[in-house]
């Protein structure tokens, strides 16, 4: 009897990362991850079950989920519980479960309905939906991505836990301390929005370019600085040198006087996140946001779209989360706002009306220090709330009992 912990990599993401630091607190017996790419720091060396990495075909890896799960069968029995994150680990496990007879516990991180469309969704949501219903327990990482997999996935709501994920706050805060790195001093003496999270279509950060270019008519100074790295990278670079926006991208020195940087990824993101003035996060759907958890931890006064799943519990937990908001809302722990329609608008376009609800916002916010502050403290004090080491306890209260 044993648990062991599958995943599908552990490259940079907000599920690895929360993958390996869970590793690290769980006791188990190996860590297995089906492709061949580690970038996270994890207590015992991985077995791999193929060769793929973050650059094979997406078409491929999905194709390989009978193998990948014949392997993990040949490693488990009847005594086992295996506990796996993310979508294709996740069928692999429940696939494996049925010829090895171990016991399959899966971890939804995200809203499968928002984040699978297209050709992807068309292979990954039946995939989700003929598998997630036969395994043994269902934990979502929110509320919000358990009513998805209930209502739209089949998932008996009996089967379905929700564990949120956690922070290591003391580590944030030494990290948040930490000197930035030449040149970064003078761009954060300006008012600065700051957002963070893998350039991706979840996270809507078309939209906080526009909204940007808005907001510096109300406040001629301010800065907005990405953290992170992706796939749409390129558009948004080309998106802000077509609103007109002074761009900087890259890792060397950064001019004091640009509009908008690209900082990429950053091993120390909270040392940036802790000088910012205000840390917005447009998201258009989310598992229960990381990015926005951690910038809480480092300090930061914080602005989110109500997406359908994790702002709404972190910056509100005593409203109806299943309510929504039309206008700005001056939350306990942080201020929520209407969503964004994810359109990808030409650079001339007019902004939407909910971008220019936003741009209000973000422009008083800017010029409000006093408000800023008090949302600064209540986030420090919000962020306590998931300290690692308490979640880290549920999760092994939940596999004690189903080991």
């Amino acid at each position: 009897m044993g648990l062991k912990l599958l995943i599908n990599s552990l490259f940079r993401g907000g599920a690895e990362k929360q993958f390996a630091a869970l590793a690290r607190q769980l006791p188990h017996d190996s860590l297995v991850l089906l492709e061949d790419e580690v970038s996270q720091p994890v207590p015992q060396r991985p077995v791999i079950l193929s060769d793929h990495r973050s650059t094979t075909s997406s078409l491929l890896k999905t194709a390989a989920i009978p193998s990948y799960a014949r392997k993990l069968a040949s490693m488990t029995g009847p005594g086992d519980t295996v506990l796996s994150f993310m979508e294709r680990a996740n069928i692999v496990n429940v696939m494996a479960a049925a010829v090895s007879g171990h016991r399959a516990v899966i971890c939804e991180r995200t809203s499968p309905s928002g984040e699978f469309s297209g050709l992807r969704g068309a292979l990954m949501k039946p995939l989700i939906r003929r598998h997630y219903p036969k395994a043994a327990l269902v934990v979502a990482n929110s509320r919000g991505v358990g009513r998805d997999l209930s209502e739209n996935f089949g998932v008996p709501e009996e089967k379905i836990r929700v564990i949120n994920n956690g922070c290591d706050t003391a580590a944030i805060a030494a990290q948040a301390a930490a000197p930035l790195q030449e040149g970064w001093d003078a761009v954060f003496a300006r008012p600065v929005i700051v957002t963070g999270g893998r350039l991706t279509a979840a996270k809507g950060h078309w939209h906080l370019l526009r909204i940007f270019r808005e907001v510096r008519k109300s406040v001629p100074g301010a800065a907005l600085v990405f953290l992170g790295e992706g796939e749409l990278e390129k558009y948004l670079v080309g998106l802000a040198a077509g609103l007109r926006l002074g761009c900087f991208a890259g890792h060397g020195v950064p001019p004091a006087g640009a509009d908008v940087y690209f900082a990429g990824f950053r091993p120390n993101p909270h040392s940036f996140i802790a000088r910012a003035r205000l840390f917005a996060f447009t998201s258009l759907w989310e598992g229960f946001p990381n990015a926005l958890l951690e910038a809480m931890a480092a300090g930061a006064p914080v602005i989110s779209a109500d997406c359908d799943s994790g702002p709404r519990e972190i910056l509100a937990p005593a409203s109806p989360q299943d309510s929504r908001t039309a206008a700005p809302e001056n939350a306990e722990f942080g201020v929520l706002m209407p969503r964004l329609s994810g359109r990808r608008l030409a650079p001339a376009a007019p902004l939407e009306p909910e971008e220019l609800v936003w741009s209000g916002k973000l422009s008083e916010m800017l010029q409000a220090p006093a408000a800023l502050r008090v949302y600064s403290e209540d986030g420090l004090r919000r962020a306590a709330d998931f300290e690692l080491a308490r979640v880290a306890e549920q999760w092994r209260k939940l596999l004690a009992a189903t080991t």
